[in-house]
């Protein structure tokens, strides 16, 4: 693992010098992203096709949810972080069609990736952009995390919003193998992602102890009217393994976190957690 010198991060905590620093230069340009974000929203734009985007060439499905995770991923980095804990290891939980593990990739080439895609259709996706972009080495597994292994029922949408928990967004509903996460934390974890539409709480309280393995944590949380509230229940699990967290409603388009304010019978809004260990690994 590459060392680095001790630098400030934009947080204000010390980034060790035993973490691994983004590589210089691993940044899309601006300009390029919105050009491709408005030919997606396009009327007319094929529901399926390949674009360029930085050095990547990427298949896509469903171009309006495509260009909503590419203006995130890469105009708002919401994934991004400073650096990354011995030994580099990297758990993608819902990795749709491999952005967010190709941008890693980019960003740490040293870094072993797990990606999971429960969604059969999209997971044939997912490792095309891997391999046709030089990212084979990503470990892909087609199946869903959950808080118990066996075959569950999926709904898939065909977009990023497939889910084991939701049923009220357009799809069919398919049988998909689940796994639990503590399987694949037999070791420390730098970051662990989870975007897993709905089931966050469940694969968080099924890995137990298992947490305190883990140094960096990004949670998207689905607060959705038809599922339980337990955003206080993963908090206080972070609380309780030593990690500081901050809470983020990712920007002016997710109107339920927007003032002025409302919560209706049919609320659905997202919050993304950021958590991590200060003071600890390093």
């Amino acid at each position: 693992m590459p060392h680095v010198s001790n630098v400030d991060d934009v947080r204000g905590a010390p980034v060790s010098d035993r973490y691994l620093r983004p590589a210089a230069g691993a940044v899309v340009d601006p300009e390029e992203i919105t050009e491709l974000c408005a030919r997606l929203r396009a009327p007319g734009c094929p529901p399926q096709g390949t674009v360029r985007l930085g050095p990547w060439e990427l298949e896509y499905r469903h171009p309006r949810a495509f260009a909503s995770t590419v203006e995130l991923l890469f105009r708002d980095r919401i994934y991004d972080v400073d650096g990354l804990a011995p030994p580099g290891v990297i758990i993608d939980g819902g990795s749709w069609l491999g952005l967010s593990a190709l941008h890693w990739r980019r960003l740490f080439p040293g870094a072993r990736i797990l990606a999971f895609e429960p969604d059969p259709e999209l997971f044939e996706v997912l490792t095309g952009n891997l391999e046709r972009n030089g990212a084979a080495d990503v470990r892909a597994h087609n199946i869903a995390l959950a808080g118990q292994k066996g075959e569950l029922e999926f709904l898939a949408t065909g977009t990023d919003a497939g889910s084991l928990r939701v049923r009220s967004a357009p799809g069919r509903i398919t049988t998909v193998p689940a796994e639990t996460l503590s399987g694949y934390v037999s070791e420390p974890v730098s970051l662990l992602k989870l975007n897993i539409e709905g089931s966050e709480w469940e694969v968080v309280d099924e890995l137990g102890d298992r947490l305190a393995q883990v140094d960096q944590v990004l949670i998207e949380y689905h607060g959705f009217n038809e599922l339980p509230q337990t955003l206080h229940r993963i908090l206080g699990r972070l609380d309780e393994h030593g990690f500081t967290y901050i809470v983020s409603h990712f920007n002016e388009r997710n109107r339920a976190c927007v003032p002025p304010l409302r919560l209706t019978a049919g609320f659905r809004y997202f919050l993304l957690i950021y958590a991590r260990r200060l003071g600890g690994t390093g």
